[in-house]
């Protein structure tokens, strides 16, 4: 599974949360997941964000809101891996924003296409400052896809720092990738690769 299809199985799955009913048994992560989805669906349901000359202005106003739970730092350096130690505080700086960028436009770009899936939470299991959300996303024709998310307190705040999809993690499929390249080509060779296919994805949606 690439991860264009974890990403956009992820975009309509934190999407459609927003149809769970309360759950009195979850605890602080899931209530927070919740909590972050609804006010994300809120935006998405305004009228007066509808219609294709507010998609720019709703995609934004939908990631201001979404973003904050995730931990992208976090997130990028699971998924470089081994290659992290040794890179630059600047270097850091720049591949976190890389990769936020990768999961903004993997994220927002699925919202225009959410056509009524729902989810379903499974279970929550926590264990001290490390917890675990498990979902289940159902599309219209009845599929259902298993969406689990992991999610760690620091400092204070529960934000996601991976997302398992049917069993695949996005983070190891991340590190897969770039590892992959890795092995063939230079850290430097590989921010080309990133930033030239980010720019040749908002040349397409312009």
């Amino acid at each position: 599974m690439n991860y264009r299809k974890i990403t956009s199985a992820i975009g309509i799955g934190m999407l459609s949360l927003a149809f769970i009913s309360p759950l009195l048994w979850a605890g602080e992560p899931g209530k927070l997941l919740m909590e972050t989805i609804d006010k994300g669906f809120a935006i998405l349901k305004d009228p007066s964000l509808k219609g294709d000359e507010k998609v720019q202005e709703r995609r934004q106003k939908l990631w201001e809101e979404i973003s904050p739970i995730f931990n992208f730092e976090e997130m990028s350096k699971r998924s470089l891996g081994q290659h992290w130690k040794s890179r630059t505080p600047e270097e850091k700086k720049e591949f976190v924003e890389l990769f936020t960028n990768i999961m903004k436009d993997a994220y927002i770009g699925k919202t225009d296409t959410y056509s009524g899936e729902k989810v379903v939470i499974i279970s929550e299991k926590q264990d001290k400052n490390y917890a675990t959300v498990q979902t289940r996303l159902i599309t219209n024709t009845g599929t259902e896809v298993s969406v689990d998310y992991n999610m760690h307190n620091n400092p204070g705040r529960w934000t996601i720092y991976d997302v398992i999809i049917e069993g695949v993690s996005l983070v190891n499929n991340y590190r897969s990738q770039f590892n992959n390249i890795l092995i063939k080509s230079s850290y430097e060779e590989l921010i080309q690769k990133i930033k030239a296919k980010q720019s040749k994805e908002e040349t397409s949606t312009k």
